[in-house]
């Protein structure tokens, strides 16, 4: 049993991360945002489970491993509610800091904050996701996920001790959260904290996220069926809007982080709109 992979080992044709590792602590995840994917692939994946000797084995791998950054983590937060007495996530970086392995950590947690001592003393990047600002929406999207504004705070925290932090607005859903002006006001709010990179990306349709989404978003729910299952595009058995449109949506975030001098990305789209320097932001690493 091996804890530590490469990322994206199926090689998804418009992922552009440079070569790293990926990892989680936990299976499961409690957040249970409506347009999640974990629901395809991981079985009871609202319930969060601490993974068997974690520690003891990914020790093991890290002896193993080439040095590439780690990132942590893709499928299941790595900051989960139980965290806070487990400390299995805290055991990995401090795994990490001492076989020097830098850590890409992704996360909508607050609890992240916590570790701040030990991820500003090592190579480190938090991407906190961040879909609206507007509490009820938030609610609606990502129902048991610490609030926008918890989150905004833990931005200013981590920067305020030296830590990287990007802000990954993703996933954008056409006709709920694409609106222009808030996802200024959004941008502007990160700028005046100092995020360094924002990661950018539309919501991919799956049956399971699309039934939650349609079935929480009724008054859009036809409109979303247009995009994604009339006009849409498959790519890897997996929905996209029209490439036209997810450019228009993006393009529109890029200009806006441009005004606001905020490097941006984005993630798994096949669209040229990067301004930062690697899409996942691990160039921070080395600044």
């Amino acid at each position: 049993m091996y804890y530590l992979h490469i990322f994206d080992p199926w090689k998804f044709p418009l992922c552009t991360c440079p070569k790293k590792y990926s990892v989680d602590p936990y299976t499961g995840c409690e957040h249970r945002c409506i347009y999640c994917y974990i629901t395809s692939y991981i079985p009871e994946p609202w319930r969060v489970r601490p993974k068997r000797d974690f520690l003891k084995l990914f020790e093991r791998d890290l002896k193993k491993a080439q040095k590439l950054p780690i990132s942590m983590s893709n499928s299941s937060d790595p900051y989960p509610r139980m965290e806070k007495e487990k400390r299995i996530t805290r055991g990995a970086l401090e795994l990490m800091k001492r076989y020097e392995f830098p850590a890409l950590i992704l996360t909508k947690s607050n609890l992240v904050e916590r570790d701040a001592d030990i991820l500003s003393s090592m190579k480190s990047v938090v991407a906190i996701t961040i879909t609206t600002l507007d509490e009820n929406l938030a609610k609606k999207l990502e129902p048991m996920a610490p609030s926008p504004s918890k989150r905004l705070k833990t931005l200013e925290k981590l920067i305020s001790k030296g830590v990287h932090t990007i802000v990954r607005l993703d996933p954008i859903i056409p006709t709920i959260n694409d609106n222009i002006a808030e996802i200024e006001n959004m941008i502007k709010e990160f700028a005046n904290i100092g995020v360094e990179q924002i990661i950018s990306s539309t919501y991919k349709a799956k049956p399971d996220n699309f039934s939650r989404v349609t079935g929480v978003f009724k008054n859009v729910a036809q409109k979303l069926r247009e995009i994604y299952y009339e006009n849409g595009e498959m790519v890897r058995g997996i929905r996209y809007a029209p490439k036209e449109l997810r450019f228009k949506i993006l393009k529109n975030v890029r200009d806006i982080a441009n005004k606001y001098n905020i490097p941006f990305s984005v993630c798994r789209e096949g669209l040229s709109l990067n301004t930062a320097k690697t899409c996942d932001g691990s160039h921070l690493l080395y600044v």
